[in-house]
């Protein structure tokens, strides 16, 4: 679109300033491109320049573009969980590791009775979901934890289907079923607890980009 119009220093402080007001909980990324994109928007369309007009015309608008980026920024996170855990099984150094923990599990889910099986399997997922709703925030600053790139820190639906899986625990049908076979029970309860670390590590990866983003607010 051709610029019909070429916004003021005062109307561009006026629009950083209502987005901050309105919308403080937006990541720095986000509100730069929001801006950018109205200030094109305006400049295009406006035939009187009254941005306040023009903003209160385009809030609907506003509220979807933050969604829309809040949606991505939760598909991101999602897939950086599944490569995490996949990363388990095609990394040299990680192998080992893997092969470790899997053995651990088969060896205790072949000697365990069904009371400390549930119990350590119960225990070793609930327990990093349980970890995770600490860790989220923990040491991280109020505004720092209103953002959406913060709020949704070891959850989405790769900490979800640990914890459903945890759950079924409390349905006997279900126990029974899981227990009709050992081999099939040992890789149960190893890929809810390889999933569960994988979420939990982006976590952590996660939390530390987010603090170094922010690190100017903290000083």
């Amino acid at each position: 679109m051709e610029k019909h119009y070429e916004i003021t220093e005062k109307q561009l402080v006026f629009l950083e300033d209502f987005l901050l007001k309105k919308y403080p909980a937006i990541s720095d990324e986000t509100r730069i491109e929001l801006t950018d994109h109205l200030i094109f928007d305006f400049e295009a369309t406006t035939e009187n320049g009254n941005l306040s007009q023009y903003l209160s015309n385009e809030l609907e608008f506003i509220k979807v573009f933050i969604s829309s980026r809040v949606n991505l920024l939760k598909e991101k996170y999602d897939k950086d969980v599944w490569a995490e855990y996949f990363s388990f099984f095609i990394n040299i150094k990680r192998i080992p590791i893997t092969l470790f923990c899997y053995f651990l599990i088969y060896i205790l889910t072949e000697n365990l009775n069904d009371k400390f099986l549930w119990l350590s399997f119960f225990t070793s997922v609930f327990g990093i979901y349980g970890y995770s709703l600490i860790a989220q925030t923990n040491a991280l600053p109020k505004y720092i934890k209103k953002l959406p790139e913060v709020q949704f820190l070891g959850k989405g639906i790769t900490m979800a289907i640990p914890y459903l899986m945890s759950m079924m625990i409390f349905f006997p049908d279900a126990k029974t079923f899981l227990l009709q076979s050992r081999i099939f029970f040992s890789f149960y309860w190893f890929f809810a607890f390889s999933l569960s670390i994988a979420a939990i590590l982006i976590m952590h990866k996660k939390k530390n980009i987010i603090l170094y983003k922010y690190k100017h607010l903290l000083n």
